[in-house]
């Protein structure tokens, strides 16, 4: 996981085009529910499994029991942070941080 920590404390993202045949994911797998009196009720699971096929952005993944096919960008490699660790550390700004020193330049200017 070290590869995927910045020096400015973010998060890097994983390279979504760099998945191939065999790659082990993590993703989520969201369901939702009638529950009662209207009410939805909405559950998250994480699973991990192992890519078998790729057709464009949508990618074949096998876990245990089922097979799953997914969008390129609901996935993450094995060793690469979750989707909750993004939120809870947030992304890495280096880039962002670079652009307001040195000024963006916006199409109307005082």
């Amino acid at each position: 996981m070290p590869k995927y920590h910045c020096k400015c404390g973010g998060l890097i993202l994983p390279d979504f085009n760099a998945y191939k045949v065999g790659d082990e994911v993590n993703f989520m797998i969201q369901k939702r529910e009638g529950a009662y009196q209207g009410k939805i009720e909405v559950s998250q699971k994480a699973h991990n499994g192992r890519i078998t096929e790729i057709n464009g952005d949508q990618i074949t993944v096998k876990t245990r029991v089922r097979i799953y096919v997914l969008y390129r960008y609901e996935m993450t490699p094995k060793e690469a942070p979750g989707p909750i660790d993004y939120f809870r550390i947030g992304q890495c700004r280096c880039e962002l941080d670079i652009q307001s020193q040195r000024g963006k330049k916006h199409a109307v200017q005082s």
